[in-house]
């Protein structure tokens, strides 16, 4: 907002404001940083994956020769070192792949692979982000306040589930440390704009304010680790899902981050909203 007077003379006591929508700039400007990074990353997660195949593919060709050769021991291999052998080439080439993948899509415009939307059901996705830390969350008790028979989202099932394990992924590092480790995932149907919230709280530190507005752009981060893409990919992720991502203060201690999601369809039958 620019405010100028009309004139240093008493008789011209009026003032001129322009109002500038700068939203477009903003988001060229995330862009273009998204896209700075997204380069870096490519170019660091590529050098790495050339020797890890090619480790994984010798591995595979030693035990081939291994089984096949007349003149080895009769002693056969250990069955369990056999089986490892080939569970875990067969993983970090399948993983390689994977990451090859996602280097081709971060060099091309540093865009992630477009949002394939279906009719998803959010309690679901939720569940399955969870199960993936079967065992893994010793010592944090986790809360599901999950609204039954909510109306189903459009959504990518994989990429909005990565969302989610992100943010249960940062709320129990958030947690490490404090005296009292509670994890809140909750469902919730919001009334008023018609969508649906998943909401993923914690009893961490927190996040200062200053951060709050710098916690969706690329590389940063308010951890030691990590590449600082994690929130930056989960906004992008909502954004291809017409949703939302923001972060809130929770009580009495802790973040709260909040997804809002469009519903397939409008309710049949009203749901009592919750509050957080």
């Amino acid at each position: 907002m620019t405010v100028s007077s009309l004139g240093p003379s008493r008789s011209n006591r009026g003032y001129v404001v322009v109002v500038d929508d700068l939203t477009d700039l903003l988001r060229a400007q995330k862009a273009a940083a998204w896209q700075e990074v997204a380069q870096r990353i490519a170019h660091e997660i590529k050098n790495p994956l050339t020797p890890i195949q090619l480790s994984a593919q010798r591995l595979s060709r030693y035990l081939d020769r291994s089984r096949s050769n007349p003149m080895r021991s009769a002693a056969p291999d250990p069955p369990e070192l056999v089986r490892l052998v080939g569970e875990c080439s067969a993983l970090i080439e399948r993983e390689v792949m994977a990451l090859e993948s996602l280097v081709s899509e971060f060099s091309q415009f540093a865009r992630f692979p477009t949002a394939r939307l279906s009719s998803a059901l959010p309690n679901e996705i939720v569940a399955e982000a969870l199960a993936v830390f079967g065992g893994r969350l010793e010592g944090i008790r986790v809360r599901k306040d999950l609204t039954p028979n909510l109306p189903a989202i459009r959504a990518d099932g994989e990429l909005l589930r990565r969302v989610v394990v992100n943010l249960i992924d940062n709320a129990a590092e958030a947690m490490e440390g404090s005296s009292v480790k509670e994890l809140l995932l909750r469902t919730r149907f919001n009334a008023d704009r018609e969508t649906i919230e998943i909401i993923v709280a914690d009893s961490g530190h927190g996040i200062s304010p200053e951060d709050k507005d710098r916690l969706f752009l690329p590389h940063f981060s308010t951890k030691d680790r990590g590449t600082g893409l994690g929130l930056a990919i989960a906004s992008r992720i909502m954004a291809e899902h017409h949703g939302s991502i923001r972060v809130e203060d929770n009580s009495p201690i802790g973040a709260k981050f909040i997804l809002q999601l469009p519903m397939t369809e409008v309710a049949a039958a009203p749901i009592s909203p919750r509050t957080a």
